[in-house]
């Protein structure tokens, strides 16, 4: 009976592939992204290097919690766990990621990270109201996955 976990921890591996992407592309300078009107940042903010130092820290907390659930499901192999506990766990590492988004949405000083951050958060927050919040596989979120790494050059 463990194909089961053994499936998981290959989606969650898939999953962190799409997370992890490439490696962020340099910026060419700050003149050649287009200004938007709508989201005008501060002009003591360095778009750039804000949107390096979220898209950074955006994608190591993605992916840490990612990593915990694919651990989880390892150690489950070994040590099998009721269902009631693997859920909660589950629960837990999408909570802890929800929270760890809407931290950091709000700092992007860039428009589409900002947006991708949020579209991301509420998919994760749809996934924790649905009957599957308990399941680590969540094919939903695999577009603002990616959208998040588009939006950070990834």
């Amino acid at each position: 009976m463990t194909s089961k976990p053994v499936r998981i921890v290959l989606g969650l591996v898939a999953t962190v592939g799409l997370v992890v992407g490439c490696q962020p592309a340099e910026k060419e300078s700050a003149g050649t992204a287009a200004p938007t009107a709508t989201a005008a940042p501060s002009p003591t903010v360095d778009v750039a290097a804000n949107s390096k130092q979220v898209c950074d820290a955006s994608l190591a907390f993605v992916k840490k919690h990612y990593i915990a659930m694919a651990d989880d499901a390892i150690a489950a192999i070994d040590k099998p766990v009721s269902a009631k506990e693997a859920g909660a766990k589950v629960r837990g590492h999408y909570t802890a990621l929800l929270q760890d988004l809407k931290t950091a949405a709000p700092t992007a000083a860039d428009g589409q990270v900002r947006t991708a951050l949020e579209t991301l958060a509420a998919g994760v927050e749809k996934h924790l109201a649905s009957p599957k919040a308990t399941e680590i596989e969540a094919p939903d979120l695999d577009p603002p996955l990616k959208a998040l790494d588009t939006a950070c050059g990834r």
